[in-house]
Formats: C-alpha cells, structure tokens, sequence
C-alpha cells in the first residue's frame, strides 16, 4: 500500500510540471513514452515561413490596406490535401484551419450570426413534395459562380459529388451516403434536383445535404478509375459480407489516396505549398465569387448580402435602417501562411510579432495567457466554445463495454477539481453532449453521477456499482482514515466470469500540444487505478491518436480528445452510431435506444420536436457514457493587434471557429 502511495505523490507531481511547462516558453517538456510529434519544435527555433519582414503593404487611402501575408501559428501540420479524406477519416482542426474554404456547398452558415444562407444556391431549395414514392427538391444555382481554373460551377459537379460519395459509401461529414438520398439530378447547367426515399428532416435536409462540399468534375472524374476498379471487383459480392466490407474499406483506401496537386478549387485562398513539418501557404484566388461582397445584420434578424452589380440577398426581417453589424468579405490578404510550432512556440513567435494570430483549439493555461495578456501588443478574444474535451471508451474491449465500469470510473473523476484547482480554472466542467453556449439545445437537468460528492463517498459509490455488477478484487479498495483520510487502492480487479481486468491504454495529446489534456489523461490513469483499474497513460503525437481511433489503427482502450460542433446538434447521433458518423463513430457504441431517437430526429422538420428529442437524447448519453465529458475551455483567440484586425470578435466559438476570419481579416486603420 505504502508503494502506491508514493506512486500517486510522483504522478500529482508529474501533473505540477506539466502545468509548469506551460508557464516556461522558452522551453517544451516531453512527458511520453511516444515519440514527440514532428509538428512540435523549440522555442528557440520554429518552423515558420517568413513571406515577408513587412506584415502589411500600404494600399490607395480609398481602399482598406492589404496585408502581404496574414500569418497563423498552427500546433499540428495538415495530414492529408484529398477532399475525399479530409471530411471522411481525415477530418481534423489543422486540415480544416488550411483547406476547408476550398470548397463550396450549396447552402452555409453566415459567418456571425449562423443564418442558414445560399452560397452556390440562386435561392432557397424548393418545398419538399412527394414525387411517386420519392420526395424531391429543386435548387437554382448562381450563374458566373466559378473555380480558380476560371471554368464556372454546375449542376454536374453537384451530381458527380453525390455520386462519388454514395458509390464509395463515405461517411463521416459527408451526408449523401447517409441521408436515404436515391440520387441526385442535373435538371440543366444551373438547376440540381435532390430525390430522397423519405422525407428528410432538417438535419438531413438544409443542416446536412445541401451544405456538403461539392467537387469539381472535370478534375476528378478522370482520377478515380484506379478507385472504380477496386468497387468493381467486388461488384458482385453481398454487400452483408466480410469480403464485400474489406473490398470496400480498400477501393475507399485508393479514392483518399488520389493525389490532389493542381485540384480548382472555389475560396478565397487557393493551395500554394506546402512544406511538411514547417508550414503551408495559401495564395488569394482572384476568381472568388465573393471578393468585396458587403454583408449586413440587423436588429429585426434581417441579413442581407450585396455585391455590386452580381448579387443582392435578403431574407429573415427587415432589412431597412442602420445595420447592427457591416462588414466587407475579402480576400483582404495576397496569402496566408499556416507556420507549425509547439504552443510555447507559437506564443513566442506571437510576442515577438513573428506571427498574427495562433490558432489554438486547446486552449491557454494560466502561465502562457499571462504572457499574453502581459503584451500591450497583442489582445485576447474570449467567446464561448461551441465543443468540449471528453473520455472516449472503446466499447470493443471488456470491461469497457459495460455500463457499470463507465459509470464507475466517471464517478471518480472529480471534474470540478479537476477545473478549479489543476487547471486553475483555464476550464469549467461538462456533463452533457450539448454546450451550453448552444442555450436552445442545451439540456441543464441530464444526470452527473456523483456530482457534489466526496473523494470519500465517490469512491464508496463507484466500488459498490462494480461490486453489483459482479467485479470483485483480491484487495479492495478502502478509505483509510489512518492516514489522513485517503483511498487505500484496490488490486486484483476481476470481471464477473473471474478474469482479471487486463492494462487498458489511455490516450491523450503531450502537454506540448495540449497540457490540458495531457494532465487530464494521467488524472484519468491515477482517477482509474484507485479502483483497481491497470490504465495506462500515454502521452503521444495528436496525429497518432487520429491515426488509432478515426483512422481505425485500433489501438486504444481510452481516448482524451475533443471535438467541435455545429450549430445543429446531430452530432449526437453522428458521433455515436456508425450509420450516420462512420470514422467519428469510433467508440463501436450501438445503443438500441438512441438509435430509435436519431431515427426520429433525423427526420424531424419541426424545431421545437427536434429540441425535445435532443434533451431526451442528452439525457440518455450522460447515462450510457460512450464518452464521459470532461471539460470545456472558453475559445481565447490571441491576435496581434499590430497587424490585424477584424469585423467582430463577439461570435460563438470565436475567431478560431471561423478558422482566424482567413476571408475576413484587414489591416489595423
């Protein structure tokens, strides 16, 4: 007992220096077993492309200066540059932050205010009608709308999208494969009509299909025959079988594989370079459709857009009288440089006026953002955090399949210790799927197993939940008041067929990259092992954890990760049945009940039904613990403001939500 004792002592201490490590930038501490991720460097030395000594070019006093370059600190490098991958498998913060404005959907969310908005659409889609046994949609699209090859975008791009999609069955964020879609059809150049088998509900309808990416023909259509090859091989088999699964998990693997180099894409920026390890580089694209678009919100909720001469939209109230919010969309840029660094880095290179902005999904501990807030040059943006960091079980490895081990070892993480006293309150506890900055769909009743109790009580409630369901130990675990009141930990934990409970691997991100998570990861193996439990914390390369779960490397028993969501919350299915989420569904977590429920919401057109289904649903998660929520982090988004500046920075998730405004950001005046 004395042995785990001392045990426990050095690993609270390992968690001090890695909260300490966030407070020296001039030096990055590797606390894994892992290698240490290529994308991390010293302080000393980061890996940054200098465009430019001048961050900013003078310009004609009528027309807002243009910034040479607009230059964002990232702490991972992109992965993968296929579109086929990056909103399957590959979807991550750092692909996303360089490359998702490439591409256009139909319809998107107004940069500000989330208003359902036209992008490639002349209009809103026609009212759903039923059509035979199918129930279709009519859409126009804009004419002059185009790609940076100068060749405009059309109905058969759409059509050619959808099909790709459906014929590899991909998932993850794309819809069409998922959404009962039957096909979809190219009336005319500028006219697409979408079939569905059933009536679609609104987060398969407006908040799924019709803001899917869509991907030039011309370019890709000639690529994918290697691909097609590999799905007609297996043409023939039964679709239920082993054989037919792994052909098609290789005809996917050769379709995320096609090279890329040289695809038009739709954006502000378009690809330049990238070098591996040490930055990538976007160039403004002189065909983007909307460069110098004004857009206005108003206090009756009315939007409008209006581009000289091409555009003027309107929709959702009054539109006349001064607007609460005007700003210009770009690009106000000639490139964006994406330059990698460790955090302590990039919060350097920030300081020292080396980079605008640091995109930053994980967050600043106390001593990093005192250095910041310390500058008189650089400001910090806080918004609330459309997202969470969560413990992810996977369901394939007994014992973590049984409800009662998840219930157990959530009910020994103190997440209000965990956010006040170690992360000194860089971060405030989270107990449901929904966040509450999302207020409309924010259930604040779902049940928090052991909320409010003791170390003492937490761990009598979580040994008798594992003693009812048949777990048994050669020592049990005690509270032992002899010294000083503490847990005596269990050893020899058994399952309820007598086997011991084997070691069970715990990823989480380095303290380099996020020392929020990383100190929540051996917590978590401390939290765990009181109970008897052998976890095992490692430490490791952001990258490698993607790698293991949605990449589906399969080695890891529990995950600390985190995700950013949509204003729309099916993420609640997507994330937990494979149906609808395929990579993001990693956890193998089949819940019969919430199936039913995502059924339901899937489909349902009204929103008022739709928010009573999700409280239903937020309750049931908080229960069954596919992922037990750990904690949210308010979106700090720290700037230069000597070299940028932007049209608001009030906006749920923050500048970082946006991906650092890359379409919106000017000079300082």
């Amino acid at each position: 007992m004395k042995c785990r004792k001392i045990f426990t002592l050095l690993s609270w201490g390992m968690v001090v220096l890695m909260l300490c490590a966030s407070c020296q930038a001039a030096k990055e501490t590797e606390v894994a077993p892992a290698e240490a991720p290529a994308a991390e460097s010293k302080a000393e030395e980061p890996a940054a492309a200098a465009p430019s000594e001048e961050p900013a070019a003078e310009a004609p006093a009528e027309e807002a200066a243009v910034i040479d370059a607009y230059r964002i600190a990232i702490l991972a490098d992109i992965t993968s540059s296929n579109v086929w991958n990056l909103f399957g498998p590959g979807a991550s913060a750092y692909n996303y932050v360089v490359q998702v404005g490439y591409w256009p959907g139909l319809f998107t969310l107004s940069d500000h205010r989330f208003d359902f908005v036209p992008q490639v659409a002349a209009d809103f889609s026609s009212a759903l009608e039923q059509e035979g046994d199918l129930w279709v949609s009519t859409i126009p699209l804009k004419e002059g709308f185009l790609w940076s090859d100068g060749s405009e975008i059309t109905a058969a791009d759409m059509v050619f999208t959808a099909q790709v999609v459906m014929d590899f069955d991909l998932s993850g964020n794309w819809d069409y494969a998922t959404s009962n879609i039957d096909h979809v059809e190219a009336i005319d150049p500028r006219t697409v009509k979408f079939y569905y088998t059933e009536k679609p509900g609104l987060a398969v309808h407006e908040y799924g299909v019709l803001q899917n990416p869509i991907v030039q023909k011309a370019f890709w259509e000639p690529k994918l025959a290697e691909a097609y090859a590999a799905l007609e091989a297996i043409a023939n088999f039964d679709p239920e079988t082993e054989e037919y699964l792994a052909g098609l998990a290789e005809a996917q693997q050769v379709l995320y594989g096609v090279e890329a180099e040289g695809e038009p894409i739709y954006g502000a920026y378009k690809f330049d370079k990238w070098e591996v390890g040490a930055f990538v580089e976007n160039d403004a694209n002189d065909s983007y459709f909307y460069n110098g678009m004004t857009i206005e919100e108003y206090a009756s909720g009315g939007y409008h857009e209006n581009l000289e001469g091409v555009q003027d939209f309107e929709a959702y109230g009054d539109v006349s009288g001064e607007p609460e919010l005007s700003y210009v969309n770009g690009p106000h840029a000639n490139s964006v440089v994406y330059s990698i660094y460790s955090q302590d880095a990039a919060v350097l290179a920030l300081l020292n006026g080396d980079v605008d902005y640091i995109y930053n999904p994980s967050g600043y501990g106390p001593g990093l953002q005192a250095q910041l807030e310390g500058n008189p040059d650089v400001t910090i943006a806080e918004n609330p955090r459309n997202g969470w960091r969560f413990l992810a079980f996977n369901f394939r490895v007994p014992p973590l399949d049984d409800i009662a081990v998840r219930q157990a070892i959530t009910c020994m993480i103190d997440k209000e210790f965990l956010t006040s006293n170690i992360l000194q309150g860089a971060a405030f506890p989270a107990y449901t799927p929904v966040p509450e900055g999302l207020s409309f769909w924010y259930n604040p009743d779902v049940t928090r197993i052991c909320y409010g109790l003791s170390e003492q009580e937490r761990m009598v409630w979580a040994v008798e939940r594992l003693r009812e369901a048949g777990y048994s130990w050669d020592v049990e675990p005690i509270w032992n008041e002899d010294r000083g009141g503490s847990i005596d930990w269990g050893e020899g934990l058994k399952m309820p067929d007598g086997t011991e409970v084997p070691e069970l691997l715990l990823l989480a991100p380095s303290p380099g990259y996020d020392p929020l998570r990383a100190t929540s990861g051996v917590l978590i193996e401390q939290w765990a092992g009181m109970l008897g439990f052998p976890v095992r914390a490692q430490l490791t390369n952001f990258n490698n954890i993607l790698n293991e779960t949605l990449g589906g490397g399969g080695n890891w028993d529990m995950v600390v990760v985190g995700w950013n969501l949509t204003t729309f919350p099916d993420h609640m299915c997507d994330f937990f049945l494979e149906e609808y989420g395929g990579p993001f569904a990693f956890t193998g977590y089949a819940g019969e009940e919430l199936v039913q429920m995502c059924l339901e919401f899937k489909a349902s057109t009204n929103l008022e039904e739709a928010r009573l289904l999700g409280f239903k649903m937020q309750e049931l998660l908080a229960t069954e613990l596919p992922y037990t929520y750990l904690f949210a982090n308010p979106v700090k988004d720290a700037y230069n403001l000597t070299y940028v500046d932007y049209p608001f920075t009030d906006v749920l998730d923050g500048i970082e939500g946006l991906y650092g405004q890359q379409n919106l950001v000017v000079a300082p005046e």
